[in-house]
C-alpha cells in the first residue's frame, strides 16, 4: 500500500509568512522614521555651519563700519575671517611699541569688539579671536630683537595689552567651552599674503591680523552629520 506523503499545514504557513512580512514592514517603517529624524537634524546642522560663515562676515563688516565712523580704515578678508591692520598704522619699522595713533586705533577696535561680542547676534558664536603678528622676510638687525619671530610675537602681545588695557572686559570674555576667547601669536614671515620680492609686497606682509574662528559643531552634531552621510551613500 502506497504511503502518503505528509502535507504541511498551509494555513499555519501562511500565517507565519504574514507575520514575518508584517514585522519587516514595521522595522522598515521605524527605520524610515529614524532616518527622517536624522535628515532633519542633518539639514539644521549643515545650515548652522553655513550660517557660521555668514555670521562671521557680518561681524567683520560691523567692526569695519564702526571703525570707519571713527575715521579708521582697516581691511577685511571675509573668506578667511580676518580684520587686517598694516604695520604703518601701529608700529615704526623694526619696533614693537604701539605708536600713539596706533593706540587710538586699537582702543577703538577693542570698544567695537566689546559691543559686538556682547550683542545677541554674535554672543556665543565666536570660538577664538587670534591676534597675529606678521613680518616680511628681511632679517631684523637693530639689536633689539634676535629675529622676526620675536618681533612679530611682541607686536601681537603689545596689540593685545593695549586693547585689553583700554577695554578690560575683553580679557574676561569666554566661549561656550569656558575658555578665554583671545589668543596671541607671532608668525614672522611664514604666512605672507604678498610676494616678498618687492618693497610693496614686503610692506603688505608687515601687519597685524585679527582672525576670528567661529564655534565648531559639537560631537553630537558631527555624529548626526556623519550618520546621515553614510546612510545616504549606501
Amino acid at each position: 500500500m502506497r504511503r502518503r506523503t505528509p502535507q504541511l499545514d498551509s494555513p499555519a504557513q501562511d500565517t507565519f509568512t504574514i507575520s514575518i512580512s508584517d514585522l519587516m514592514s514595521g522595522l522598515l517603517a521605524i527605520f524610515i522614521l529614524v532616518l527622517s529624524y536624522f535628515i532633519l537634524n542633518f539639514s539644521e546642522k549643515t545650515a548652522q555651519l553655513t550660517q557660521n560663515d555668514v555670521t562671521r562676515e557680518k561681524l567683520l563688516t560691523f567692526l569695519q563700519t564702526e571703525l570707519k565712523r571713527e575715521g579708521i580704515e582697516v581691511k577685511v578678508d571675509a573668506s578667511h575671517g580676518i580684520l587686517r591692520i598694516s604695520e604703518g598704522v601701529l608700529f615704526d619699522v623694526g619696533l614693537a611699541d604701539v605708536k600713539p595713533q596706533g593706540q587710538v586705533v586699537i582702543k577703538k577696535l577693542g570698544e567695537a569688539l566689546e559691543v559686538a561680542l556682547e550683542a545677541e547676534q554674535f554672543k556665543g558664536r565666536v570660538e577664538t579671536i587670534f591676534i597675529e603678528g606678521h613680518t616680511d622676510n628681511v632679517p631684523i638687525s637693530n639689536g633689539i630683537f634676535p629675529s622676526n619671530w620675536e618681533l612679530s610675537t611682541k607686536r601681537a602681545i603689545n596689540t593685545w595689552l593695549t586693547m585689553s588695557g583700554a577695554n578690560p572686559k575683553l580679557a574676561t570674555l569666554k566661549n561656550d567651552k569656558g575658555e578665554i576667547i583671545f589668543s596671541v601669536s607671532g608668525y614672522a614671515d611664514t604666512r605672507p599674503i604678498d610676494p616678498n620680492s618687492t618693497e610693496e609686497g614686503r610692506r603688505v606682509n608687515r601687519r597685524i591680523d585679527i582672525r576670528f574662528s567661529m564655534a565648531p559643531p559639537t560631537e553630537e552634531d558631527k555624529s548626526i552629520v556623519n550618520f546621515v552621510r553614510e546612510e545616504l551613500t549606501r
